[in-house]
């Protein structure tokens, strides 16, 4: 069956390995192999591999720049398709006003420094970009500004695809990805189809597809069209900000605060990272080469040879912590792959 299997995919993309370590396509650079990994340029690819693995009863999982995950130190037992579609174009050079979109948040999000330069988004038209789940949001901002197009500068200098952006409902500061989200073509293992923004529920590192699983194959972003320099700087000074966070780790761990928590507990701000370092004191903590990170203690860093088991057990330690002083559960943000 397994060489049977990885002719198979090989029949679809060239791009496939065997017992490929996963530790290369994470932020946490952690994570054991992948029975198989296979390369997605174009999502008839990620259609053909997602049709093959149901009729072959084989586990899947989909990365695309591979932050918020931690991946189990045993792997992944089924495949592994990683998103390389990347391309964008211009639908509407001028859309019609957006509708309606839902994006209240259960949860605060931090606002960003007040020295950093403001858009004044009014008097700009609105552009409507279709852009494939796999392009990744770094080099999408910087080719949606030489085209004229902008509004994703708070997401500048964050590892993710357009797809993964979707699936999370990824903030940036102040803002969430589901703001900007028109509709998505969608595959749900049988059919392809186009939903609107209601459709996705977003929320707080949210979105329906939690639940449906379907995957997301492109998506159509309502932006803005007009002089991009300011746009440009804001994304330039807020990528430089992201830059000084923790390297090698997946991100912020734990959702901030609501305010109904805030005030209960009585504290100045809804940051986790203020609650893991002035409340709990567990900055500098750390499991193997797994670090609460000195700089942020929202972030665990892996400093060397971390394990995804060294990461995980950090993790539950925070957690325990937390609910055992203050009676408070802690929600991550990580998502984890495998058997840990």
């Amino acid at each position: 069956m397994g060489v049977d299997m990885y002719e198979q995919l090989r029949a679809i993309s060239h791009e496939v390995f065997r017992d490929e370590s996963l530790s290369a396509y994470t932020t946490f650079k952690v994570g054991g192999p992948a029975r198989y990994l296979l390369i997605a340029r174009n999502r008839q690819q990620i259609i053909d591999t997602l049709t093959l693995c149901a009729e072959r009863d084989m586990p899947r999982f989909i990365i695309g720049g591979g932050s918020n995950l931690l991946i189990s130190d045993k792997g992944f037992p089924g495949v592994v398709i990683v998103t390389r579609n990347e391309h964008f174009e211009i639908l509407k050079e001028k859309a019609p006003p957006p509708p309606q979109l839902n994006t209240a948040s259960r949860l605060q999000t931090l606002e960003p420094p007040e020295k950093l330069p403001r858009l004044n988004r009014e008097s700009s038209e609105r552009a409507l970009v279709r852009v494939q789940a796999g392009t990744r949001l770094i080099k999408l901002i910087k080719a949606l500004h030489e085209r004229g197009v902008y509004g994703l500068e708070w997401f500048s200098g964050i590892p993710a695809t357009v797809g993964g952006a979707l699936y999370m409902n990824m903030h940036g500061a102040h803002e969430y990805f589901g703001q900007y989200v028109h509709s998505a073509l969608l595959f749900n293992g049988r059919d392809v189809r186009r939903e609107p923004n209601a459709y996705f529920e977003f929320d707080y590192d949210y979105s329906i597809l939690h639940k449906t699983r379907e995957t997301v194959l492109e998506v159509d972003l309502l932006l803005y069209r007009g002089a991009v320099e300011t746009a440009r700087h804001l994304g330039r000074k807020w990528a430089r900000i992201k830059a000084i966070q923790p390297q090698r780790s997946a991100g912020c761990l734990f959702r901030n605060l609501s305010a109904e928590e805030q005030k209960r507990l009585g504290l100045p701000s809804p940051s986790v990272g203020y609650l893991i370092e002035h409340v709990l004191g567990l900055k500098g903590q750390r499991i193997g080469d797994a670090l609460i990170s000195p700089s942020h203690a929202a972030f665990i860093e892996n400093t060397g040879q971390a394990t995804a088991a060294d990461i995980r057990r950090l993790i539950e330690k925070i957690q325990s912590t937390a609910l055992e002083k203050l009676d408070l559960k802690l929600i991550p943000e990580v998502e984890f792959v495998g058997e840990f």
